[in-house]
Parts: C-alpha cells; sequence; structure tokens
C-alpha cells in the first residue's frame, strides 16, 4: 500500500508534467495543481450533508398502488402527492390524490411535528371524512395512526430524498391494506 504523502507526491509529479506541456509554465501548472488538490481534498474528506426526514417531503411526488380489498381483489391506483415544508420544520402540509378506474380520494393532511411527536388533522374531500393523526417520526419513518368517525387506520411513510413509500392498514374496513410507492427524482 502506497503511504499517502507519496501517492500525492506522485500525483504531483505526474499532473505538473502534463500542465507544464499543456501550459508551458511551472507557475501556471503549481497553481492549478494546487486548486485541483485543494478541490479533491474538500471533495474526499467534506461530510455528506443529508436533509432531514421532514425537509425530505418537500415537493411533488408521484407514483402507483395497490388497494387490496378484504374481499381478495386489488386495484391499481395512480398517486400524486404534494408536500409543503412551513415555519422551519414544525408544520407539514399534504394534498394526496390517487385514483383508479373504481376509486377516487382527495385528501389534505396538516401536521405539526415537535421533535419526534407528530399531531395533526385529516379530511377526504370527495367523501367528507375527516379526522385527527398522531404519531411517532423514527428515523426517516413516519408511523402514525389515523383516526375519524368512519376510519381508523395505521400509516407508515418512508421518505428518502427521491423515494417514498407509504403504506396504510385500515382497522374494520373493507379494505385490507393500500401501499404507494412514489418518486419526485
Amino acid at each position: 500500500m502506497v503511504p499517502l504523502k507519496s501517492a500525492i507526491w506522485e500525483f504531483e509529479f505526474m499532473f505538473r508534467g502534463v500542465c507544464n506541456q499543456v501550459l508551458g509554465t511551472r507557475r501556471s501548472a503549481a497553481r492549478l495543481f494546487g486548486a485541483a488538490l485543494s478541490l479533491a481534498l474538500v471533495l474526499l474528506v467534506a461530510p455528506v450533508v443529508h436533509a432531514s426526514p421532514v425537509t425530505d417531503l418537500a415537493g411533488r411526488w408521484s407514483g402507483w398502488g395497490t388497494v387490496n380489498m378484504t374481499n381478495g381483489t386489488k386495484e391499481r391506483v395512480k398517486c400524486v402527492s404534494t408536500f409543503f415544508i412551513e415555519n422551519g420544520e414544525s408544520s407539514v402540509r399534504q394534498n394526496l390524490r390517487c385514483a383508479s378506474s373504481a376509486y377516487k380520494i382527495d385528501v389534505r393532511s396538516d401536521l405539526n411535528v415537535k421533535g419526534k411527536a407528530i399531531t395533526g388533522t385529516w379530511e377526504e374531500r370527495n367523501h367528507n371524512n375527516s379526522g385527527q393523526i398522531t404519531g411517532r417520526l423514527s428515523g426517516s419513518t413516519f408511523r402514525l395512526a389515523i383516526s375519524g368517525p368512519v376510519l381508523n387506520a395505521k400509516m407508515t411513510l418512508n421518505a428518502s430524498r427521491c423515494k417514498m413509500n407509504i403504506n396504510i392498514t385500515p382497522v374494520d374496513f373493507n379494505v385490507e391494506r393500500i401501499a404507494i410507492g412514489m418518486r419526485k427524482c
């Protein structure tokens, strides 16, 4: 294994030779080498900055999902969701629309995020249903309980910068499970 110092010197020797041929002077070659080495070291040493799970949600998402009915039938749905992050990362507004030949939903959710705790409300506009949301943020996964007069469900939402998976498991409803995969990149 070549020590780092030795590898840098070999790189410098080769780089200066090429620069001398191209640029014609040692001073220009040295400046270019210094700039290139500085950039390489910054890129190698700099930590990767990753947005928080809340800021990862921001934007327009689209994808496909499956609604599994309790009678065994399945329905594919096309979904579009838009997330707006406000007040730093403490307020999240979501608009979710999914449709198939048999189903159409239009949900708006308003969430408050305080540390790992999540509270909020939801409203389904096509069927005039609404209710409360409570839950916790665990890593990049939102674990939520959805409650209302007509619908009670458990929901997990896992998102990265470009990919999101939503799983909804209703309780005492004719839908067994809803699974949606969406992308924004």
